[in-house]
């Protein structure tokens, strides 16, 4: 009896335990990697690089375990039921405090706990595989990729194909190949041109509104602007002709589409022509307020305000008239996603950002106001680590333009930038099936994606799934699409000096410190290396672009022209290199700038390279929101600055006046104005006078290529004659909304 009692029993334990063993072990396995990956946030977080530790913790919980409870806590999470909340009271640090040494130590350790988590995965998966447990080994081996890029045992097991110089998927190589033929599209047309013309017809929707304006045509489009803007109107439509050439190599298919625009610098114009036709246009109060570009029949109509914008708004159109979509969310990613390819910056929103309410936004809700694309990448990688994906894919076709927020707006447009390389076809059933929802007045998430499974037999979780994997590199050849340098392989030795000397020479012009971001110091790393490996490219114009034949990349060129580059730099002497950016335009913006709140920094071998612009927000101080150089009662201003420290492109407006051979100007006066220029752009002016009467200059507005002469938000003057010792008065004036505005500074020259 008592045998057969034990007997029982131990058959029951033995019945009880068996099922949970594999799953007890799985769990076991998932909460030690999870540890790992906590370690070493933990460690990041002390260290001073706060948002590298975030994507750690966040990794921690949507790989391994999502109830992993230090991770939830380090994030600032409470409790609240089965389930976790962010804690109200909560703020999570954002700013790097780290030093160079700190963060190369970071690296290297992050680069062992990469090989530390391979090695765990693969143990699994091949004590799986001898099991015969495929479906578990399989879901290992990928892990081990995701850890360890160049694992041949795992690329085996996988049964990856070569795809460039890794291997991968047939799917992942469709991604690669599309994403290379869009890249060598983009290189392509940038150096192309094409013929522009003047166009003799009138336009009915502009006469109508009685604005003056000038036309022009091109191959494919019309555009008309304003007649002092004639220069940048003929580049804008060479930019459309390249736009539709890439355009048509990432989407597929030879259609000949053709467009009509008028973009205008004011916004005030824009409302004119809006009002004007107001019998035509539904919603005309709410179009007035919250966006910028509109239709009118066959014609779009836009306010830009800024040379950059213009070119971003042809750009947009040609994508967005190409694609031919719908929906808000789909409509407005396909443009956002061409100009993030061709500029990597976005300044236009069809559908204005939406505004934070409140008196005090956030360090993150301020990102998502950023022109920067490498910003929104960052805010596209985060929203991919979040466990739920952030917005749901499934969320794009339903987006509705009078409440389209920020995030969804990263959303739809990560996610179809996406799918531009996976399928453009996907996108076209997505957005017929949202569009056919709106017609029907009919929200209905599960439904469409029930009809979307059935025709393409692709769900959209699935896409989802992909995407949340395509922008944490998930794969040896994601990895290699996205290209990206790691922010803590992007830390110089020492960057923390260089801040500090950056702050230490604010502070004594009156200026707010700025923090320093090791996400914002990538591309500063990447153009350094560029620079390093070709010391043939010197010289302004040379060290401000990037050259794909020497190693450089389109987009690489496109950072460099507004980013601040020293080549023989040394932080024992920046005051002597500060002191000479303050007779250079742009340069002398960094040292000004009230709303210059992050910047990037990377320095070796003496190249110096500064990120301003990604990092540029609200001003921290309360000012005017606008001030000129130099200021009231400044005393020993020099008199005159060499031509070649400005650059070529001072040189050509000189050569317009008939000074081509001019090797000396006046001091440049600057008017800055934060981020961007305020107001009527056509209406500035700059008035100097000095003993010796007034003088005259070349003014000079934001819009150029070259961080020497440009800077976003400032208004150069430029005397053409080297000013006389003693008192100079400046006035500066323009108009915002039709009402004037002014300031004025005297000083002392040398």
């Amino acid at each position: 009896m008592i045998r057969r009692f034990l007997l029982l029993a131990i058959t029951s334990v033995a019945v009880a335990l068996a099922p949970l063993t594999a799953q007890d072990d799985e769990s076991r396995f998932n909460r030690g990697q999870a540890e790992e990956l906590h370690d070493f946030a933990d460690k990041a977080f002390k260290k001073g690089f706060p948002r590298q530790a975030r994507l750690i913790w966040m990794q921690a919980l949507k790989l391994y375990d999502s109830d992993f409870e230090p991770a939830r806590k380090a994030l600032g999470q409470i409790k609240v039921g089965n389930g976790w909340a962010d804690d109200p009271n909560f703020e999570y640090p954002l700013e790097d405090t780290g030093t160079g040494k700190d963060a190369q130590s970071l690296y290297k350790g992050y680069e062992k706990l990469q090989e530390t988590l391979a090695r765990a995965h693969k143990r699994e998966a091949q004590k799986w595989q001898k099991a015969d447990r495929r479906d578990r080994a399989l879901h290992h081996w990928k892990m081990v990729l995701r850890w360890n890029k160049d694992d041949s045992d795992a690329q085996e097991a996988l049964e990856h194909r070569p795809v460039g110089e890794v291997s991968g998927t047939s799917l992942e190589q469709t991604l690669y190949e599309n994403s290379k033929r869009i890249e060598a599209a983009v290189a392509e047309e940038v150096a192309k041109d094409y013929p522009v013309q003047e166009y003799g017809q009138k336009e009915p929707v502009l006469e109508t509104a009685q604005v003056d304006y000038v036309s022009f045509q091109s191959e494919h489009f019309i555009l008309h602007g304003d007649p002092d803007q004639a220069e940048h109107l003929k580049e804008a439509l060479v930019w459309g002709e390249r736009a539709l050439r890439v355009v048509r190599a990432a989407l597929g298919g030879e259609r000949e589409i053709g467009g009509k625009f008028a973009f205008f610098v004011s916004k005030d114009t824009y409302k004119q022509v809006l009002k004007a036709h107001a019998d035509r246009i539904p919603d005309l109060e709410w179009k007035l307020e919250h966006t910028s570009t509109s239709g009118i029949g066959d014609l779009v109509v836009g306010a830009t305000g800024s040379v950059q914008v213009l070119y971003d708004a042809v750009v947009r159109n040609v994508a967005q008239g190409y694609a031919g979509l719908s929906t808000t969310g789909f409509s407005e990613g396909i443009g956002h996603t061409f100009v993030g390819m061709i500029f990597n910056n976005n300044r236009l929103f069809s559908v204005d950002l939406k505004k934070q309410e409140g008196t005090t936004a956030s360090e993150e809700d301020r990102e998502y106001t950023s022109p920067n694309f490498d910003v929104w990448q960052n805010l596209a990688l985060e929203m991919a680590w979040k466990e739920t994906g952030g917005v749901p894919a499934i969320d794009i076709p339903f987006c509705e333009a009078a409440t389209f927020t920020n995030e969804q707006r990263i959303k739809s447009w990560s996610f179809t930038d996406y799918l531009v390389r996976r399928d453009f076809k996907l996108i076209q059933e997505l957005d017929r099936l949202g569009a056919e929802a709106r017609k029907n007045k009919r929200r209905d998430p599960l439904g469409l994606a029930a009809k979307f499974e059935e025709k393409t037999g692709v769900t959209v979780q699935q896409l989802d799934h992909e995407w949340e994997d395509f922008w944490t590199e998930a794969t040896p050849v994601l990895a290699a699409i996205r290209n990206n340098t790691p922010p803590l392989a992007a830390v110089s030795p020492g960057v923390e000096k260089w801040l500090e000397a950056l702050n230490e020479a604010r502070k004594e012009l009156g200026s707010s410190p700025v923090t320093w971001s090791s996400n914002l110091s990538t591309r500063c790393y990447e153009h350094a290396k560029y620079l390093l490996e070709n010391k043939d490219e010197r010289g302004i114009a040379a060290e401000h672009t990037e050259k794909v034949n020497l190693g450089g990349s389109h987009l690489g060129g496109m950072f460099a022209q507004m980013a601040v580059v020293e080549t023989r730099a040394n932080v024992r002497k920046a005051d002597d290199m500060f002191e000479q950016w303050m007779l250079i335009p742009g340069y002398r913006d960094v040292l000004l700038n009230f709303a210059s709140r992050v910047v990037g920094i990377y320095e070796e071998k003496g190249v110096l390279v500064i990120n301003t612009v990604a990092g540029l927000g609200e001003p921290l101080s309360k000012k005017s929101g606008y001030f000129c150089w130099p200021k009231s009662q400044a005393n020993g201003i020099p008199r005159e600055v060499p031509v070649e420290l400005i650059g070529p492109e001072l040189a050509e407006a000189l050569a317009e006046h008939g000074r081509e051979d001019q090797k000396v100007v006046g001091y440049p006066m600057t008017a800055h104005f934060g981020i961007n220029i305020l107001g009527d752009r056509q209406s500035y002016s700059c008035t100097v006078q000095t003993r010796d009467g007034k003088a005259e200059g070349v003014l000079l507005l934001d819009d150029g290529k070259l961080r020497t002469s440009s800077a976003p938000g400032v208004v150069t003057f430029v005397p053409f004659e080297p000013l006389p010792s003693g008192q100079v008065d400046v006035t500066w004036s323009w108009e915002v909304d039709g009402q004037p505005k002014r300031m004025s500074a005297s000083f002392q020259t040398k």
